[in-house]
């Protein structure tokens, strides 16, 4: 820990200003999880389901973290903002808690307040539920190269569900002067700690499958779940930068400390999700 801790701080300002660059350029399309983390799902998700979808379950796990992060590294380079959007929902944007004047029917949503601001402020159930379908017809038809990459990709945007600044306008504490909370914390934090988040995540129940038809309705209750971390993250940013330099030593010991025990139930939250959307769509289509 000390190590790592070290190098974060020599890299510190470098790290921070990079980010802030980013996030400057484009405000609302952060990654969520590291790359690592979202392999990592991918990896536990096939473990869970390995017994009752043998054509997910017994994929590489090469193959499946591959296509974990596709999303990240090959959609958001081909396809810019148009998927970019389908990585987050800003709830706060349609009001406080429970979000009850948000529909959950796009439609509805779009006729309520405009398609420009629906897809503006965040996409991600409606498309992960249409990547949900798509996993279904393809194990339907037996598709199954074609399956298990669908299945990275749904598990990416079922990972970015649970991440709680993923479901917040204030997605980089840029509305908090907390700008560079997004990087600190998935990538200079979770991912250089994987092994200490993931030992942790592995506490979270399974539960039962979520058929296409549900994965919506699933994945607005990941992201209304994760907005509940938000203020405990922003609250913990701010309580380790007390009297200390954002990225030095002491910031980060107090950030994980203030942090690890909701982050890894948020990691293992994202391999049980993306486990049942699996499953569901590996019953509907035997």
């Amino acid at each position: 820990m000390r190590a790592r801790l070290a190098r974060r701080a020599a890299a510190s300002f470098v790290a921070w200003t990079a980010a802030a660059l980013v996030a400057l350029a484009a405000p609302s399309e952060a990654s969520a999880w590291g790359l690592a983390a979202h392999r990592w799902v991918a990896a536990r998700a096939a473990e869970l389901v390995r017994e009752r979808c043998p054509a997910l379950g017994a994929a590489p796990r090469s193959a499946l973290g591959d296509a974990a992060v596709e999303p990240d590294t090959v959609l958001k380079r081909r396809e810019g903002r148009r998927e970019g959007v389908r990585h987050f929902l800003n709830l706060d944007h349609y009001g406080p808690p429970p979000f009850r004047g948000l529909p959950r029917d796009r439609r509805a949503a779009e006729a309520r307040f405009g398609r420009k601001t629906v897809e503006r402020e965040g996409t991600l159930p409606w498309w992960g539920a249409s990547v949900a379908r798509r996993l279904r017809d393809e194990l339907r038809r037996g598709d199954v190269g074609a399956a298990r990459r669908t299945a990275g990709h749904l598990a990416h945007y079922a990972a970015d569900a649970t991440m709680p600044l993923h479901a917040t306008e204030n997605f980089d504490g840029q509305k908090t002067g907390q700008r560079g909370v997004h990087r600190r914390v998935e990538a200079e934090l979770v991912d250089e700690d994987l092994d200490e988040y993931t030992r942790r995540a592995w506490q979270v129940a399974p539960r039962r499958p979520i058929a296409p038809g549900g994965a919506e309705g699933a994945l607005f209750a990941a992201l209304e779940q994760a907005y509940e971390r938000v203020g405990p993250v922003l609250a913990a940013d701010r309580n380790a930068a007390r009297g200390t330099k954002v990225g030095s030593r002491l910031y980060y010991r107090r950030l994980h400390a203030g942090i690890v025990e909701v982050m890894a139930e948020q990691l293992g939250r994202a391999a049980v999700l993306t486990a049942a959307l699996w499953e569901g769509a590996c019953t509907v289509g035997r």
